[in-house]
């Protein structure tokens, strides 16, 4: 069933920032519908599901169990919640639906998420809207079948951004009364964790806002860091992706933490989000591993069903 939001889609398509990569990503975007379509056609799913008062703060819930309602679910599935790039500017959780079925097939829930763009909203403003998903997730999730001790927040490109930034804190979740331990693993794909020089990513900020509180690379204040597995592509259009991974996954060791670099040989921006959802890359073999470790899946139940 198509989402809601599709009708807009054209104007989406119109990519915003297709200058700055050496990417069709129209065509990206227009494969990943149909991709995402397939998906919807054979697992259980809840479409365009509000956790805030804006358009944009929506969410698509997919089970692991065949395409049939679900009443009374009879377990507690574990959950992957994943936030979509698109530099803050473009994206839309009804695009990514396709990176589910792997994990679906191994019995975890997957939740395709989106968040406020500019000029709706600005970093750091940005990161409230992940801190208020998760915080619905933790009251509406166990209705619906999933053991929200058991979830782990994956995101690619902006995405990544965000899912760093709230691993490596824990003062929002006690002021939010989480669970400071709630992100059990976090996989942030493609990006960039320092934004301290004024003159970069000058689209991601207002005049007034600061840079210093938007950088996971300078906010590592959690009492405890989740298991991280930080990766990027080869062949990213710039270098950044990679210092900066490094950086992380570095700064987190320092720090005390568990984090694995993965370098993801002769992919591109757009092929590390692919990967993830590719039950044969090295990125999503990764992922399995590091829920396993992270005790998100158990080992025997990690194997494709």
């Amino acid at each position: 069933m198509p989402s809601p939001r599709r009708a807009n889609f054209d104007a989406f398509y119109t990519c915003q920032h297709a200058d700055q990569f050496r990417i069709d990503w129209r065509g990206f975007y227009q494969r990943s519908e149909v991709r995402t379509d397939d998906v919807r056609s054979r697992w259980a799913h809840a479409l365009d599901i509000a956790y805030g008062p804006s358009e944009r703060q929506r969410l698509d819930l997919y089970l692991p169990v065949f395409n049939r309602p679900v009443s009374s679910p009879s377990t507690a599935w574990p959950v992957l919640v994943f936030l979509h790039g698109g530099g803050f500017r473009e994206g839309d959780p009804a695009l990514y639906g396709y990176l589910a079925e792997p994990f679906l097939s191994r019995g975890i829930a997957f939740i395709s998420a989106g968040y406020r763009l500019t000029p709706e909203a600005y970093l750091p403003e940005t990161f409230g809207d992940i801190e208020a998903l998760l915080a619905w997730c933790v009251t509406h999730l166990p209705d619906r079948g999933i053991d929200t001790t058991r979830l782990a927040l994956a995101g690619h490109s902006a995405g990544a951004i965000l899912t760093a930034h709230l691993a490596v804190r824990s003062n929002w979740l006690v002021e939010r009364s989480l669970p400071t331990d709630l992100i059990k693993a976090a996989i942030p794909i493609s990006g960039i964790y320092d934004f301290t020089n004024p003159d970069q990513r000058r689209e991601f900020f207002t005049d007034a806002s600061d840079r210093v509180a938007s950088s996971p690379l300078r906010r590592l204040e959690a009492a405890t860091i989740p298991p991280m597995l930080v990766a990027y592509g080869s062949d990213e259009d710039r270098p950044t992706y990679g210092i900066d991974s490094r950086l992380l996954v570095d700064a987190v060791r320092a720090y005390g933490g568990r984090a694995e670099l993965h370098e993801l040989e002769g992919m591109t921006h757009k092929d590390t989000v692919d990967a993830l959802g590719d039950a044969s890359s090295p990125l999503f073999e990764s992922a399995m591993r590091l829920l396993v470790s992270a005790g998100v899946v158990r080992a025997e139940a990690a194997v494709q069903r």
